[in-house]
């Protein structure tokens, strides 16, 4: 592999994590309800994606912005719902429990790999999806007795959901513009809240967050997706580990909200687990 092409694949990846791991706070700095926050959020997403596209590919963009065939739609769809769950995770739960859960897709998505692509998933994979399963429950039972365990559910759909996701994705082999799928998603999730949210009214704090939020998020997919054109998948995955590395430091800066000890424990299992998991892949991977 080239090594040039391989750093820009690296800082893309990096870049991209580091641009998710303020998406919990900016969440709750949002400062609106459930339905209103799903639907801006999603409806800048769109927006974002949309200018970032036009700017790459200019007089083409319509052509590159409408999905093309049933694959995209449905990953725009699956995208769509687990926006409205990562929200909901979020805002029901602690921002450190909800992204130590949601750390948990790529393994979910290895499992999907073999279950619908025919994917072989190495016993390390099983080994790691058994250790993130403990690292889960140890934060599942700090939140029985304090309610948090609604938002925990929300975030284990998110991280099955998103690895659906990604799978329908790299079942279309290349075909799919990455970019328009999630631009797409939503927007669909936008649509479908018209017929549900209170409200469209925002604050001008509100709103510039929320448009801080949509920019953020537009060019983190944007800088992954490249990424992983560039690098091997145990390398992108752990880039995202800096997601549920640092959104919690964010959440105590910010917001002064501090893990519980099980959820430090947990995390610290389901981290470990898969920082493990990925070095030995990628070892394996280049060994090959």
């Amino acid at each position: 592999m080239n090594s040039t092409h391989s750093r820009q694949g690296h800082l893309l990846a990096f870049a991209g994590a580091l641009c998710l791991t303020p998406d919990g706070v900016l969440v709750r700095l949002a400062g609106v309800d459930d339905w209103s926050l799903v639907f801006w959020r999603g409806a800048m997403i769109g927006v974002a994606l949309f200018l970032i596209m036009a700017l790459r590919y200019r007089a083409n963009v319509i052509q590159q912005w409408v999905p093309r065939g049933s694959r995209a739609w449905l990953g725009s769809a699956l995208f769509a719902v687990s926006s409205m769950t990562f929200v909901m995770g979020i805002t029901h739960t602690s921002i450190a429990n909800a992204l130590v859960i949601l750390s948990t897709t790529p393994l979910f998505a290895a499992v999907y790999g073999r279950l619908f692509l025919g994917e072989t998933t190495a016993r390390r994979t099983w080994v790691a999806m058994g250790l993130a399963v403990v690292g889960i429950a140890v934060v599942f039972a700090g939140d029985l007795q304090g309610g948090g365990w609604l938002g925990n559910l929300f975030a284990l759909a998110c991280a099955c959901l998103t690895a659906a996701h990604i799978t329908v994705i790299r079942s279309a082999s290349g075909k799919i513009n990455v970019m328009s799928v999630y631009g797409w998603g939503g927007l669909l999730v936008a649509v479908a809240c018209l017929l549900i949210v209170p409200s469209l009214a925002l604050s001008l704090k509100s709103f510039l967050v929320l448009a801080v939020m949509g920019l953020l998020s537009g060019l983190a997919f944007f800088m992954l997706g490249e990424g992983a054109r560039r690098v091997p998948a145990p390398e992108v995955t752990l880039m995202m580990l800096l997601e549920p590395t640092i959104g919690p430091i964010w959440a105590f800066w910010v917001l002064g909200e501090i893990p519980s000890g099980s959820t430090v424990i947990g995390g610290v299992i389901v981290v470990a687990t898969l920082v493990t998991h990925s070095l030995y892949s990628l070892y394996r991977q280049k060994a090959q």
